[in-house]
């Protein structure tokens, strides 16, 4: 089971090979417009709204071995088929089709896999510690390939996308090599899939502090999901920052993530879970409400506490659910969460375009999104209960 923590980090690294990070954009414009851009992306945020909480459930019915196998090849052939996409088509079906669902089979299975890992031998309590390798080493991978990536671009758009793929399908190769966590894993049925979808939802909010919780978890999740999707790219551009240049922003905001995500279990002397995610986002909302007072030089360096906050924000979410959920469903639950996270963005998402223009920009508006975030973030925060223990 120890080996399983170890391949955790080379598939961890393996699947997030984002050569494209900085320079997607210009891949996607070069099919069409910013109303296609749009259409892509709306269409990508839905598919993986769709299969998230049918993918979760179907890792706990036949298990974390197999499910992430099937995450690997998708995205790997998802991301060769876009890399050589001659039509509009041809790119959105590969993103939508095969890339989305297998990020969406990908998405909570690792941390199940880790966790269960690590209680089959009775260290559940370094999931912290060793999540938070796994954490870095995503963003380091992120960081790496992202700078090799911009540079790749001028050989060749699509060049990144076809090396994302083969780090996938190397992945795919390597899965064969876990050791399926003894958990209580179920043979597929589809009656049985239904009640873990219904189930995963059930747990979030199975008892009084877990209601709190999760709707802590569901509004905040929400707003920061603007953030990171939205609000820091267009920022970005407002600044004044050049296409590559983004690139590099981002791959050093990964790489200082990088090395935060680390030292997670060390801050968690100082604070606890509950803690963690409300001074996350008061630092997070804080750093907004900068925004129309700040110029480039400072708006890059507070990007990069944005993206730390982010590893300590996730971090903390996934350790307070694992621990209050029981194995057999955590990925379900972890998949049911980003699912509820998700939602508004995906259903509001050419709302909040509409009204970043209609307030002059994406600086002001990230000014009263803060704001938004801040009374939020207090209001729901101040009614979760202190070092709160749930019976298994």
């Amino acid at each position: 089971m120890r080996r399983n923590i170890s391949l955790a980090y080379f598939l961890s690294f393996a699947f997030h090979g984002w050569f494209w990070l900085g320079n997607w954009i210009f891949y996607y414009l070069s099919f069409g417009n910013y109303m296609t851009v749009a259409l892509l992306d709306s269409g990508a945020v839905m598919t993986e709204l769709i299969f998230e909480i049918p993918t979760g459930a179907l890792t706990d019915l036949i298990g974390k071995k197999k499910t992430l196998m099937l995450a690997f090849l998708l995205q790997g052939i998802g991301c060769l088929l876009m890399g050589i996409s001659s039509s509009f088509w041809m790119l959105a079906l590969s993103l939508w089709v095969f890339v989305c669902i297998g990020g969406a089979f990908y998405s909570g299975t690792m941390e199940a896999l880790v966790y269960d890992s690590l209680k089959s031998v009775g260290e559940e309590h370094l999931y912290e510690k060793k999540i938070g390798v796994v954490g870095a080493t995503r963003l380091w991978s992120m960081a790496i390939c992202g700078i090799i990536g911009g540079l790749l671009y001028y050989i060749s758009p699509g060049l990144p996308y076809i090396l994302n793929g083969v780090f996938c399908l190397i992945g795919f190769a390597v899965c064969a090599w876990i050791v399926e966590p003894v958990v209580d894993t179920e043979k597929y049925k589809l009656s049985s899939f239904f009640v873990q979808n219904s189930l995963g939802i059930k747990t979030l909010f199975k008892s009084n502090y877990m209601k709190k919780i999760s709707l802590y978890l569901v509004a905040t999740g929400s707003l920061s999901i603007v953030v990171y999707n939205l609000l820091d790219d267009l920022l970005a551009v407002e600044y004044g920052f050049s296409p590559f240049g983004i690139s590099i922003l981002f791959s050093v905001a990964c790489l200082v993530a990088g090395f935060a995500s680390m030292y997670v279990p060390r801050l968690k002397i100082k604070f606890d879970e509950r803690m963690m995610l409300i001074v996350s986002m008061v630092v997070m909302a804080f750093v907004l409400i900068l925004s129309p007072l700040i110029g480039m030089v400072l708006s890059g360096v507070l990007l990069m506490v944005r993206v730390i906050l982010e590893v300590l924000y996730d971090n903390a979410s996934s350790t307070i659910i694992n621990r209050n959920t029981d194995s057999s469903v955590s990925a379900t639950t972890l998949s049911s969460l980003s699912l509820l996270r998700s939602l508004p963005y995906a259903i509001g998402g050419s709302f909040i375009g509409g009204a970043v223009q209609f307030v002059g920009g994406a600086k002001n508006f990230s000014m009263w999104f803060g704001l938004a975030l801040m009374i939020i973030t207090v209001v729901l925060g101040a009614r979760i209960e202190r070092d709160k223990k749930i019976p298994s």
